[in-house]
């Protein structure tokens, strides 16, 4: 296991140095020929330093680390950023010749291109520098209107990626959403649904008229009961027993508490058949119910750790290996 690790973190620094070789590989070229242009600029050779920057700033040549080595000429740079030095020396080099009209053109790319772009005056003569002040200020209505689309595509451009932001953190909050919860299905049955006392009302989900049902066929159901109770009392008593007042009390006893029963059950009786008869009307063939299950946490993010390597072989290589 350890001599397999091993073999990763070499050939980890392996890949990272050869990257780094090929990047300065591909850039060595570049800086050879602008060197060269820049050697003939510095010495005053500003005729022969203006045919060497015009090669290298020409699109049509080949680029410069696609050459054969050696190559001192007819190629063009690649590196943005001796693109810009080249041009600003060219620019430099017309105007020492007195060719302010090709001057120019080349400021005017490099401003285009950068429109915060100042010559540096510890290295450009004034005449340079006061060039490319006429040319930015003739330049000043288009410089401003690219710089204010560019300011609104770069506002378009956060937007967008707020917007994606936005999506991205809605997506995760409906995963977890549908993550957390589970969807229960309940088959009902009409069967269930004729039982009396709101059992109907409770299995379709109407609570509230369950417990109507419930509570008013309970009530009812209890009052029959109770008064059949009575009757059957009132009617053990031996009417011989007792005076006449008390015959005729207990006649009417008896008689009420009949009536009360008729009316309670009748009642009740009434109330059963509804509830049923409602219950099948009403039936809901499914119950949904969403119950809440635990969402494991979202892991955190360990920190990036980054280390050096150093190999020895047929050279000497650096590299860097991450890990996350």
């Amino acid at each position: 296991m350890r001599r397999k690790a091993a073999s990763s973190r070499a050939l980890a620094a392996a890949l990272g140095l050869g990257s780094l070789l090929l990047a300065s590989a591909a850039h060595a070229d570049d800086l050879q020929q602008f060197e060269l242009g820049k050697t003939r600029f510095d010495t005053g050779q500003y005729d022969e330093a203006a045919t060497r920057f015009a090669d290298m700033l020409n699109p049509a040549h080949a680029p410069c680390d696609a050459m054969p080595s050696g190559v001192t000429g007819g190629c063009r740079l690649t590196d943005p950023a001796l693109i810009e030095r080249a041009r600003t020396l060219h620019a430099a080099s017309l105007v020492a010749l007195k060719r302010e009209t090709e001057a120019d053109a080349q400021i005017e790319t490099i401003l285009r291109q950068n429109p915060g772009f100042t010559p540096d005056p510890a290295v450009f003569p004034d005449e340079v520098i006061d060039r490319f002040t006429v040319v930015r200020a003739r330049l000043r209505g288009e410089l401003e209107a690219a710089a204010a689309k560019k300011a609104e595509e770069e506002r378009q451009r956060r937007l967008k990626s707020q917007r994606s932001k936005q999506d991205e953190q809605r997506w995760i909050q409906a995963l977890i959403k549908a993550a957390s919860e589970e969807r229960v299905v309940v088959k009902n049955s009409r069967w269930i649904g004729a039982i009396p006392f709101g059992v109907g009302q409770f299995q379709n989900g109407d609570k509230r008229l369950g417990w109507v049902f419930a509570v008013g066929e309970a009530a009812l159901g209890a009052t029959s009961i109770a008064t059949a109770e009575v009757f059957a009392y009132y009617s053990r008593v031996d009417p011989r027993a007792i005076s006449s007042e008390s015959r005729e009390a207990l006649a009417q006893n008896q008689q009420t508490a009949a009536f009360i029963n008729r009316l309670a059950f009748g009642l009740w009786a009434a109330m059963t058949v509804t509830g049923v008869v409602q219950a099948q009307i009403a039936f809901v063939p499914e119950t949904v119910t969403v119950r809440q299950r635990p969402v494991p946490e979202r892991p955190k993010r360990s920190a990036l750790q980054i280390a050096p390597t150093f190999a020895v072989g047929s050279g000497i290589g650096l590299g860097v290996v991450g890990r996350f």
